[in-house]
């Protein structure tokens, strides 16, 4: 089928994020690395998978709509409403089914190999662009352009959502991971959704800082920058430079450095040769 010239590039990305092919490869790369996760925190990962087929499949629901749930929570919509649409939800099951319990594991085999991690890349960057654009825009309409706050709330929200519900998610396979307690953690990717949700809120308010910028040309430069992020963490680990740089940011910002140095002139002076102490 043919693309209409007339279309512009934002049309053109929302038809692709909504194609069969495009769903199919993000809820199975979702359910890859829920598999990954959980074969790094339970010890008996066959027996978890064999035991509570159920709990995992609701952990992936969970994780898949996870965005667009907080989003309409905190929108005073219907939270659950995005589970309604039957088809793509069991498009999302047949994704986690064949990942979880392929014959002889040839998916999941499939799905850790590079070329596929190459392919999904740019799959969760477009879906990550394109969910924080709308919740970007959804915020503005309800809360207003100059509520600041707000907006970076759920602009980062529904670009990291599972980040945020991994305390529920974490509740629901506690046995499976062995876990005592479920915690939040912002990671890399909840940091790329806060800048990026900065810039759409730029975006929004006419600001110079963007030179200009429409906010079709911002969503296709954010998602080029995101791929290409994505592509460096892939391959040389660029995440973790960014943790070190963060890690030396706090040292240096926030007590780190200054504990250091209140040790340091608090310590004791060493004796010097020939002094007498009060154990001779």
């Amino acid at each position: 089928m043919g693309v209409d010239p007339t279309m512009s590039s934002q049309q053109i990305l929302k038809q692709l994020s909504n194609h069969i092919l495009f769903r199919s490869m993000h809820y199975a790369f979702i359910a890859l690395q829920l598999r990954d996760e959980l074969a790094k925190s339970s010890a008996g990962e066959r027996s978890c998978l064999e035991m509570r087929p159920f709990v995992l499949w609701l952990t992936h629901i969970l994780v898949s709509y996870s965005g667009d749930i907080l989003v309409n929570l905190l929108l005073g919509t219907l939270p659950l409403e995005p589970l309604s649409n039957y088809h793509d939800v069991m498009l999302s099951t047949f994704a986690w089914y064949i990942i979880f319990y392929s014959p002889f594991d040839v998916a999941h085999s499939v799905a850790r190999t590079t070329p596929f991690r190459c392919l999904a890349t740019p799959v969760a960057a477009l879906s990550q662009v394109l969910h924080i654009e709308r919740g970007v825009h959804l915020a503005s309409k309800v809360y207003g352009k100059n509520s600041l706050v707000p907006v970076i709330i759920i602009g980062t929200v529904i670009g990291s959502g599972a980040e945020f519900l991994k305390p529920v998610a974490a509740l629901l396979i506690n046995r499976c991971q062995m876990k005592p307690a479920a915690y939040i953690k912002l990671s890399t990717n909840s940091k790329l959704a806060i800048a990026i949700s900065w810039l759409y809120l730029l975006q929004l308010n006419g600001s110079q800082l963007l030179f200009g910028l429409s906010r079709c040309q911002l969503q296709l430069y954010a998602l080029l920058a995101l791929m290409c992020f994505k592509f460096l963490a892939l391959f040389y680990r660029l995440d973790h430079l960014i943790w070190l740089l963060e890690n030396r940011l706090c040292y240096a910002l926030f007590g780190g450095l200054y504990a250091d140095l209140t040790k340091f002139f608090k310590r004791q002076p060493i004796p010097k040769c020939g002094s007498f102490t009060k154990f001779d």
